[in-house]
């Protein structure tokens, strides 16, 4: 595609030197994918500044850079394009170069519960038999298989995010769901996406070490709704969040439809009650004066919402509402969201959660204690050079809800991990401090007794630990299947029962 048809050369990109008529075969933001034919996009970002890579970019075969309006020399070969705004404009650029999308697309915002919905609608889709993917924190996710990239962000970054959509449109996947982080909507990655369907799932502390505050964090998840939401599409909000009377009086002013949910009586979908069964939950939900039961095969009430979420997201996609809700029944939960992990010699129940925020660490551990007759355990840390804020608000949380705590670490990154357990401890003085996470969780695991429960938090899905400079592997659930499995041979040996 020549570099007039990727930017308009007289507006906000300007064009200092080269041909206007250069033919670029691809984008990229990262150096290390440079291919003969590039254009490279410098952007600066917290961690890193692309601008620092652009020499490395043209040996690499980059024939033209974006760049900002700092001094740079760059070969009289290359062509150099200026722009006060590199990723916002190299976004719209990926959007034109990529240009094919899914039918019809979803997009669910929140601070917790973004993962799990986007999950489950795409397992209501397949249910009946329509194509469809879902991508964010875990990747692409489908039954088709997929041969496609991921940057490792919940909202991956322009490049790849509308590459895989094109790439989803090439296979014949006509329905999407994707999870859009409060930094892709600030970033400016999904420029020019336009979606039918627009889901707000709460809004609790979270990156306000990147957002500084709580207003400037709501209006990160705004976005979704003012800049991404195609006139005549869908807002779907828990109306039980009190940010949603906020965000609904904005919406409001837009040519949208509102449908909202949750247990308040003024809601459309109103959850009339979540009650815990046998085989997980049973959800009761009214629609239009009629009755729903919808049987959940999942554990944690704050995941009924999630699944309602996912099922009015179908409905809105044309499924009609009885289908859409009797597709609950046959979801099923993902890796690291009310994980269970089974098998432990006294039946304590071990469960799995990528809680890492004050909220989403109290829904947890209140279903938790909803269905524990004896003593709730808790395994958690917080990670490194993020909001230090909330560690003293996750202990609290922990101190009041949990009869027993370990502070472990989460990823510390490159911040003492004792000074991080130590803010932490400021919120749960009584606590137990085991700062190597697996032992904490071998420990936590041989306290347990018979009806006790165990919820090992923050990590979830990870499968990777960073400490220092180091990437480890590391997994919640293989750590802890492992104890079990110890202890169960060793009862076997002994002759222990229950």
């Amino acid at each position: 595609m020549h570099l007039s048809k990727l930017f308009n050369l007289t507006g906000k990109v300007k064009l200092e030197k080269g041909d206007r008529d250069l033919f670029i075969n691809h984008l990229t933001s990262d150096s290390r994918n440079v291919r003969q034919g590039s254009l490279f996009a410098a952007i600066s970002g917290s961690l890193s500044d692309g601008h620092k890579y652009i020499d490395s970019a043209i040996k690499s075969g980059a024939v033209a850079i974006l760049a900002d309006n700092r001094d740079l020399v760059v070969p009289n070969n290359i062509a150099l394009l200026r722009s006060d705004n590199v990723r916002g404009n190299f976004a719209i650029a990926c959007a034109k170069f990529w240009p094919s999308r899914p039918g019809f697309m979803v997009a669910v915002t929140g601070t917790n519960g973004k993962t799990s919905t986007v999950e489950f609608l795409r397992q209501i889709w397949e249910r009946n038999t329509w194509n469809a993917v879902s991508l964010g924190t875990l990747g692409a996710r489908s039954s088709t298989l997929l041969e496609v990239s991921s940057s490792g962000l919940t909202t991956p970054a322009s490049e790849y995010f509308f590459s895989a959509l094109d790439d989803f449109c090439k296979q014949n996947i006509s329905y999407l769901a994707i999870e859009a982080s409060s930094h892709g909507l600030e970033q400016q990655r999904m420029n020019c996406l336009k979606v039918q369907v627009a889901v707000f799932t709460n809004l609790s502390r979270d990156h306000l070490d990147y957002h500084t505050n709580m207003d400037a964090y709501f209006e990160s998840k705004q976005k979704l709704f003012l800049d991404h939401l195609a006139d005549g599409g869908h807002a779907v909000i828990n109306i039980d969040d009190p940010y949603a009377k906020k965000l609904v009086a904005t919406v409001e002013k837009r040519p949208v439809s509102i449908i909202t949910f949750g247990e308040k009586s003024e809601a459309d979908f109103r959850i009339e009650s979540i009650k815990p069964t046998g085989y997980g939950l049973e959800l009761n939900v009214i629609f239009q004066d009629k009755k729903y039961t919808c049987p959940l095969g999942l554990t944690g009430a704050f995941q009924a919402n999630n699944a309602l979420a996912a099922a009015v997201s179908a409905y809105l996609s044309g499924l009609p509402v009885e289908i859409a809700l009797r597709s609950l029944s046959f979801i099923t939960a993902i890796d690291g969201r009310m994980q269970p992990i089974y098998g432990h010699p006294k039946d304590a129940l071990i469960v799995i959660d990528y809680a890492h925020t004050p909220d989403a660490l109290e829904h947890v551990l209140i279903s938790l204690k909803n269905q524990t007759e004896k003593q709730v355990y808790v395994v958690f840390g917080c990670g490194g050079h993020r909001d230090k804020g909330k560690r003293i608000l996750m202990g609290a949380v922990a101190h009041r809800l949990a009869d027993k705590i370990i502070i472990t670490d989460d990823n510390p990154r490159n911040e003492t991990p004792s000074v991080i357990r130590a803010d932490i401890l400021a919120g749960c003085p009584d606590a137990i401090e085991i700062g190597n996470r697996d032992e904490a969780i071998e420990f936590a695991i041989q306290q347990l007794q018979k009806s006790d429960s165990l919820l090992i938090a923050g990590k979830g899905h990870e499968s990777l630990q960073l400490i220092g400079s180091e990437t480890l592997p590391f997994s919640d659930a293989v750590v802890a299947r492992n104890v079990v499995k110890r202890l169960s041979d060793v009862n076997q040996i002994t002759g222990d029962s229950q």
